[in-house]
Formats: C-alpha cells, sequence, structure tokens
C-alpha cells in the first residue's frame, strides 16, 4: 500500500512538473517586443501587391504601352508578390479621368501603373478621392505627392539623336536622298512633351547636323487615323522632305505607307520599327520604357519607392539608346553616315554632349499635373 501511494504521488509530481513547463511565458510590457522566431521571419511569405495596368489607348499601337503591360507581366510570371491586371482604355480621351478613377476605386489594386503626360494631371485628381491607392506613371513629371512616384524620360535628349540621325540619312547618298535640308515629322497631338521636348530636340539635332536644316510639322489631331497621316505625309514629301519621322501610334502606318510608296526614309521612334516596313523604316531610336518599368515594379515589391519624387533617366543610364548592330541600319545606311552618327551618339552617352531638360519644363509639367 505504501508502495502505491510513493508511485502515485511521484506521477502527480511529474504531471505537475510537465504542465508548468507548458505554460506561455510572462506577456511582455509595452515597451517591450519579443524576439522575432527566426524560422518564421525567414520562410514568411510577403504580402501580394495589386497593380492595376492603366492604358491609355490600345495596346499594340504604341511601344510605350506595349512596354509598360508587357514588363509588369513578364515581372508577375517571376515574382508572385506581383498580381497584374491590364485595362485598355481606348482612344476616346475625354473618357479617361472617369475610366481611371473608376478602375482605382474598383478595391481591387494598391497600385495603378500608367504612362502618358496627361496621366499624371489625372493621377493627381484620382488621390483626392480614392483612398490608399497610389500611381505610378511612365512619361510624367510631379514631384511633392506622397502617393504618386514618376519616372520621365530625357525627350529632349532621345528627339536630339532623332533630328541627327534623319538629317545625317537626308544628306547621304542613299537613293531618294535629295538636296533639300528638310526633314519631317507627323505627330498625333499638341501636349507639353512634344511641344517643348520631341519638336525643340529634333530641330536641335538636325541643325547640329547643318544649321540650314528645317524640320516640317504635321499634327495628325489624334492617335489612330492612318489614312489622314499617309496624306499629311505626302503633303510633307512634296515639299521637299527626303526622311520622315512618325509618333502618331496608329496613324504611323500611314507615314510609313507613304514613304515606302514615295522611295524615301522613316526613323522610328522608342523601339526598332525596322520589322514594320525594311529597307523604309532605316533607323531608330530607343526608349526602354520595359526597364524603367521593371526597374519601378522592383523598387515597389522591395518597399524601396520613393514616393513623391520624379526619376529623370536618359542616355548616359542607358534608358536611351540606338540599335547601332541593327541589320536594317547596318545593311541600308551608308558607312560614313552611320560613323558620323556614331560619333555624335558617344559624346551624348559619355555625357560631354550636354542635353538636359530645361528646368522651366519640369517646372511647367509639375505646375500643370498639380491644377496651378
Amino acid at each position: 500500500m505504501k508502495k502505491l501511494l510513493w508511485v502515485t504521488g511521484l506521477v502527480i509530481l511529474l504531471s505537475l512538473v510537465f504542465t508548468s513547463c507548458a505554460q506561455p511565458s510572462a506577456t511582455p510590457s509595452s515597451s517591450e517586443s519579443p524576439a522575432p522566431s527566426p524560422s518564421t521571419s525567414q520562410s514568411q511569405q510577403p504580402s501580394t501587391v495589386r497593380v492595376g495596368i492603366f492604358i491609355p489607348g490600345r495596346l499594340g499601337d504604341s511601344p510605350p504601352y506595349d512596354a509598360l503591360a508587357n514588363s509588369a507581366r513578364k515581372m508577375a510570371l517571376r515574382d508572385n508578390r506581383l498580381k497584374v491586371e491590364v485595362f485598355e482604355a481606348g482612344f476616346d480621351q475625354s473618357k479617361w479621368i472617369e475610366q481611371l478613377t473608376s478602375f482605382a476605386a474598383s478595391g481591387k489594386f494598391d497600385v495603378i501603373y500608367t504612362s502618358n503626360e496627361a496621366l499624371g494631371p489625372m493621377a493627381v485628381q484620382v488621390v483626392k478621392q480614392v483612398p490608399d491607392i497610389k500611381f505610378i506613371v511612365n512619361d510624367s513629371y510631379i514631384i511633392g505627392n506622397d502617393r504618386i512616384f514618376t519616372t520621365f524620360f530625357n525627350k529632349y535628349q532621345e528627339s536630339y539623336l532623332y533630328g541627327y540621325m534623319m538629317a545625317l540619312i537626308s544628306t547621304s547618298t542613299m537613293p531618294g536622298a535629295n538636296p533639300d535640308k528638310k526633314i519631317g515629322l507627323v505627330y498625333g497631338q499638341h501636349y507639353t512633351m512634344m511641344d517643348d521636348l520631341i519638336i525643340p530636340g529634333i530641330e536641335a539635332g538636325a541643325k547640329a547636323v547643318d544649321p540650314e536644316f528645317e524640320l516640317r510639322t504635321a499634327m495628325l489631331g489624334n492617335w489612330y487615323d492612318a489614312k489622314k497621316a499617309e496624306s499629311l505625309a505626302n503633303t510633307l514629301i512634296d515639299e521637299g522632305v527626303d526622311c520622315l519621322g512618325a509618333i502618331a501610334g496608329s496613324g504611323n502606318a500611314g507615314v510609313i505607307s507613304a514613304a515606302s510608296s514615295r522611295g524615301i526614309y522613316v526613323v522610328w521612334y522608342d523601339t526598332e520599327g525596322f520589322d514594320k516596313a525594311p529597307g523604309t523604316v532605316v533607323g531608330s531610336v530607343l526608349c526602354f520604357n520595359n526597364d524603367a518599368t521593371m526597374a519601378n515594379l522592383e523598387a515597389l515589391l522591395d518597399g524601396t519607392i520613393q514616393w513623391g519624387t520624379a526619376k529623370i533617366v536618359g542616355a548616359e543610364d542607358g534608358y536611351i539608346s540606338v540599335p547601332l548592330n541593327a541589320p536594317g541600319w547596318v545593311n541600308n545606311v551608308p558607312e560614313e553616315t552611320r560613323q558620323a552618327f556614331q560619333e555624335e551618339y558617344n559624346k551624348v552617352i559619355s555625357g560631354e554632349r550636354q542635353l538636359e531638360i530645361p528646368p522651366s519644363v519640369l517646372e511647367k509639367l509639375n505646375k500643370a499635373a498639380q491644377g496651378e
């Protein structure tokens, strides 16, 4: 009997010991926080970021928008922290602000990513109406709003190279080049970037080849009417233009059609474009919207994006470039012309040729976006 009582007591004692060991430790005071478990912090997956891609137009018609959508989709496939949905708003600009507001207010997104100078001011309006939503906007310049980050490409620099290339082609020995010192541009619409950076940049580049060069321009009035663009391009050719630029969205097809039928040349803007019309599109200046988009999305996922600021990028950073080894350039343009261009291009990417955006233009863009 004594032995039985002794065993029972031992069992009870052991039970009390194990129960005491299993109790949670005391709750830390408000000034202390428990140390995280190393295994938990290492295995914990980051939260998902939902990004809505707002395309002010249609995919397949504009290189910057295609680059934005494609890069975001690729990033989402590569990194499961990112969820992406793309919306094409179409060409009716009068509907964009309503569409953008509805898109942001849907509750489906943490961040809206878009591109276009006009979308920056719209983003400013939307953040006033939709709580918590944030915006990343390419090709826009806005500072001081802690829910907006913008990337602004040095379009003056890109356009200078564009005009320099067109003028060299115009003065070359290529078939169809004439003695008139005239190059042309068919563009979609007036906006600050076009009027204050792109057109002045093209002119400056052409005049750097020869001060007598003249840039003839024709505004389409929209971003899709290829038939009208072809008519405008033919008018420029009749005036003596032998090399054309095209910044007109879907209207670019009309510029190519006119140039091809008249035996002159086109230089492409933002992407290579040689496959659009081999032998007619003989040069291009690139703007790597895709690289900027990927970099911005990586910063977003890593939590390092600097909201309220604008990042200006250009050739020195590798965001503006020229495909000097592309067959469409090498096989169609004489070596002396290509060499002359490369010499100037090297000056630009090295910083020897300073082509900065005028501060007055940046101030104008920011004030317009803020509604001042």
